[in-house]
């Protein structure tokens, strides 16, 4: 079989060989080597890859990428409707326990004055044993100044 003409130009034989890639390596080499330089070679091959199918897509691809996204639409609408439903149960619970009821409300203001008033009881008796304390201190000071005045005489 030959692959060149006797111009040097490739055969229908060579192309077709070359477009199945059924030439063998030293087939090969020369075709494409041949395709560097002629450029009207190239340009008959190029129109016989043209000829054929790379790739084949499949027919119902359209059908996959519908399902996808009708799949992917669902949960997503599942997941937004779990999450209200979840909220709502909350807020039923929290209602029905009574936390948004007016006499929750009010205990809890009252809690919070109560712990107030503590608050201020506890400063009070704080101030009031500090004072005592600074009393204390100064008490023992003069005593202490005291002692030191009879062991090494008035200053």
């Amino acid at each position: 079989m030959a692959i060149f003409h006797e111009n040097g130009h490739i055969t229908a034989e060579g192309f077709f060989l070359l477009v199945t890639e059924k030439a063998d390596e030293m087939q090969r080499l020369e075709l494409s080597e041949h395709l560097s330089f002629c450029d009207g070679c190239l340009e008959q091959y190029l129109k016989e890859m043209e000829k054929i199918t790379l790739l084949e897509t499949e027919q119902s691809i359209a059908k996959r990428v519908v399902k996808s996204i009708k799949y992917k639409t669902a949960f997503l609408a599942q997941k937004r409707f779990g999450t209200a439903v979840v909220a709502a149960c909350i807020a039923m619970v929290l209602w029905s326990t009574g936390a948004f009821s007016w006499t929750a409300m009010q205990r809890q203001s009252d809690t919070i004055e109560s712990l107030e008033q503590e608050i201020q009881k506890l400063s009070w008796q704080n101030q009031s044993i500090l004072h005592d304390v600074s009393e204390k201190y100064q008490q023992i000071w003069q005593v202490l100044d005291r002692r030191e005045e009879i062991y090494y005489g008035k200053k």
